[in-house]
């Protein structure tokens, strides 16, 4: 009997051994680290400027580290925003190493991690996010990591492509003055959120200057400076 226990012991042991190996190297949710449930996106693909009330980790890009089961930090991994089943749509070019591929019909934005196992995105896409929960997926080699929610200031595809212009002006302000039809609390505009009540997406002056900040990009004076704007997908919301 102890002899049939001791092996079942050992026969679990090396299953066990056998499992972890065959784990190392493959993206771990539970030990690589992410930014948080939060980012902002913009036509631009840059960071945002620090802000009052936006959070440090919008403003410095959202960083992903990608480890495996044993804490490893793993290089050469593609990490990506999978934007699908939202109302946002990544444009065709980024910045700072991300791509876009085949944006009409991948809709996502990738990175590659580097040799400590990072990446930070800060994406350039389109589109009115009102969700309330988060809804786009970060993912390692097709592993979740976790799910966020992401607004982004370039909100329409009319007017100029790839850029914050008046059209995404309007819909702004059709949440900032909560006009007929519209609520003055609403996610896809809610980007300064550390002066919001816990899901309460207000929109007021603080997202008023983030927004106007972009707006304004490239403008003489402007504190954001060229460029300004990123090539558009052909498939749009």
């Amino acid at each position: 009997m102890i002899r049939t226990m001791c092996k079942a012991l050992t026969v679990a042991a090396g299953l066990a051994v056998l499992a972890s190996v065959a784990m190392a190297g493959v993206p771990d949710a539970t030990t690589s680290t992410t930014d948080g449930d939060l980012m902002v996106a913009n036509a631009r693909g840059l960071t945002l400027l620090a802000l009052p009330n936006v959070k440090a980790t919008v403003t410095n890009g959202y960083q992903v580290t990608v480890r495996d089961i044993g804490g490893t930090a793993l290089a050469g991994v593609t990490v990506s925003m999978q934007l699908s089943g939202t109302a946002l749509r990544a444009h065709a070019t980024q910045s700072g190493g991300q791509t876009a591929p085949a944006c009409g019909t991948t809709n996502a934005i990738q990175a590659v991690t580097d040799g400590a196992g990072a990446v930070t995105f800060i994406p350039a896409c389109v589109g009115e996010n009102s969700s309330t929960t988060p809804n786009v997926q970060i993912r390692a080699n097709g592993i979740l990591l976790t799910t966020i929610r992401m607004p982004s200031v370039d909100m329409s595809c009319s007017g100029t492509p790839g850029k914050v212009d008046g059209f995404d002006q309007n819909l702004f302000r059709l949440r900032y003055l909560a006009r007929p039809g519209y609520s003055a609390s609403d996610p896809a505009c809610d980007y300064a959120t550390l002066d919001s009540p816990p899901n309460g997406f207000l929109v007021n002056g603080f997202d008023s200057n983030v927004f106007r900040t972009e707006y304004l990009c490239g403008q003489s004076g402007a504190p954001i400076p060229n460029p300004c704007v990123q090539s558009q997908c052909s498939v749009c919301p």
